[in-house]
């Protein structure tokens, strides 16, 4: 097992949204930078998802094998049986508008470690489990980690599952000194994308009852976090406020400006990517999915009014 010293992750950011928020981008971003590397996959799952790593320290059961978890051990191997399903690996998701992607790729923990580095871990993670499983499972995304940084060469570690944000402050309590970066766009502009997506909403309605519930429980998973988060609009980052944006996230990861980092931000992220104001052309009712993104967002502000959303 790794060391107790060594059980701490000031050198993990974990990006966040909604979905179709910028959470991506953001990794894109980071790993130009000579001291920031992605994960592989960019979204590792084991740590978020159902059964991961999250849930077993907190013994929360979920799925609908739920009810039969009826202790740690059978939790664990329900963990298992994920970490080495899909999780390991799993056809990729096509997404429209990539027409690079080939059907039937493999992706998954595969991309960043061997099947030897995985028995090792998972088989250190079952023995330590039964006498301390926090430790255990800390321990675990630690070498994971570890094994990503040794393959990259890279100081500090990047993972855009969108429910980080989700979970954040149960995160932070789990993983200490991990840092994230919750990206908020537009809901009106992050429903007309993801309702484009297969996995996501259908139509303009459904993406409204969507976009509220993430934004309500990434709202309600973060608000404790404190400075250990930041928050940037999408609409800031990409047009109105693109310097000071770029400016944040340097400090806030820690490094200084490189000109490789800096070339990708002026040539790739443009405003012109974002679609700002699609939803005015693609919305069958624009005027009445307005308001009623209108009355979310005043009800999101009662949660946070901070949070830098759109009208």
């Amino acid at each position: 097992m790794t060391e107790s010293k060594l059980l701490e992750f000031s050198d993990a950011i974990l990006s966040g949204g909604t979905g179709r928020s910028g959470t991506t981008i953001i990794g894109k971003l980071l790993t130009r930078h000579s001291k920031i590397g992605i994960a592989r996959p960019t979204e590792i799952k084991v740590l978020t998802s159902g059964n991961g790593l999250l849930d077993l320290h907190l013994g929360r059961r979920s799925g609908k094998y739920r009810k039969l978890l009826i202790n740690d051990q059978l939790h664990l191997i329900r963990f298992k049986q994920r970490l080495y399903g899909e999780w390991w690996t799993r056809d990729i998701k096509l997404t429209p508008n990539k027409p690079e992607q080939i059907p039937g790729t493999q992706v998954g923990l595969l991309q960043g470690m061997t099947r030897e580095d995985i028995d090792r871990i998972y088989q250190e993670l079952k023995k330590d489990f039964r006498r301390d499983k926090t430790r255990a499972t800390q321990s675990f995304l630690r070498s994971l980690i570890d094994i990503h940084k040794a393959g990259n060469k890279k100081e500090i570690w990047v993972d855009t599952t969108p429910i980080n944000v989700m979970r954040a402050s149960e995160i932070q309590e789990f993983l200490p000194g991990i840092r994230f970066i919750h990206m908020v766009r537009d809901g009106r502009d992050a429903i007309a994308s993801v309702i484009k997506e297969p996995w996501g909403p259908n139509n303009f309605e459904e993406g409204l009852k969507w976009w509220r519930g993430r934004m309500i429980k990434n709202l309600n998973g973060s608000l404790k976090v404190g400075s250990s988060m930041l928050t940037l609009a999408l609409e800031d980052f990409a047009i109105n406020d693109r310097e000071n944006s770029y400016l944040k996230i340097l400090k806030f990861s820690n490094v200084l400006d490189e000109e490789v980092m800096r070339k990708y931000f002026e040539e790739r992220i443009r405003p012109e990517n974002v679609r700002q104001g699609r939803w005015k052309h693609e919305a069958d009712k624009p005027n009445e999915f307005d308001a009623r993104y209108r009355d979310i967002v005043a009800e999101l502000k009662e949660i946070d009014p901070t949070v830098p959303l759109y009208i």
